[in-house]
């Protein structure tokens, strides 16, 4: 097995300058595909598709007379992708083209309303708008940490998940949760139910009782104004580690 793989200018050669594909390349190196991705990925090595470039699209289409699928098929994307550039890069008329901002890098560009919503100008655009960080502020603790913009993450831990949502169900550990816990803890043999792991190896590493889960949480029956007996009914407690408490983080 050829390991030139690993070369960064046997790579470059062959990517950028011959312009062979992933899997032509790992067919010549004897490998999957997926390990030349990663090499060159390793070696930051990327090119732009051929049929991004405006000068090779022309030859192709205009000079070369060839159809939108045969250049599909060519550069392994699909029929429209093709009429796509070809309409960006001013080759065909665009008519039915639409002209926007790109909302990561700002630049102009057109698209076809069915191809793209007209927020992006790239995948690779779409992509790095994901990625963006945003600081916000946990409800939990107050401290402020940094999230993915795309996503809705509101508390900077499980912990702080777990406290917020635990307002207003004091109430619901007074009477009869002792004795109720101790009832699933004997039922449950005083053993995770989800690993098996026993409370004296449990104490041993985390200097802690096994704790008593709620399948239903408190706070959904807090919320639905139900009796707190209902909440500690044993058919609702399950024991479990701090490793499968969904409230806690694991062994820390």
């Amino acid at each position: 097995m050829s390991r030139r793989y690993r070369d960064p200018q046997f790579l470059r050669e062959q990517y950028l300058e011959e312009r062979k594909s992933v899997p032509e390349i790992a067919e010549l190196c004897g490998v999957s595909s997926s390990t030349i991705s990663r090499w060159l990925d390793r070696h930051g090595i990327e090119r732009d598709p051929r049929y991004q470039d405006g000068a090779w699209l022309r030859a192709q289409y205009v000079e070369q007379g060839r159809q939108q699928d045969e250049i599909a098929a060519e550069c392994g994307v699909s029929e429209t992708t093709i009429c796509y550039w070809l309409g960006r890069l001013g080759i065909t008329d665009g008519a039915s083209l639409e002209t926007a901002d790109c909302t990561t890098c700002g630049d102009t560009f057109r698209h076809y309303p069915s191809v793209r919503d007209g927020q992006f100008c790239s995948a690779e655009c779409e992509r790095e708008q994901r990625k963006r960080q945003e600081t916000v502020t946990c409800p939990g603790c107050g401290d402020s940490f940094e999230r993915r913009a795309s996503l809705d993450t509101r508390h900077c831990s499980m912990t702080c998940w777990g406290i917020d949502f635990r307002d207003d169900t004091d109430r619901f550990y007074s009477a009869g949760w002792k004795s109720r816990r101790r009832q699933a803890l004997e039922r449950d043999q005083f053993e995770c139910t989800l690993c098996g792991l026993c409370d004296t190896a449990h104490r041993a590493i985390t200097g802690r009782q096994l704790d008593v889960h709620h399948v239903v949480p408190v706070r959904v029956i807090a919320k639905q104004d139900r009796p707190p007996e209902e909440a500690h009914e044993l058919d609702n407690l399950m024991t479990v580690c701090q490793m499968y408490h969904p409230d806690r983080f694991g062994w820390i």
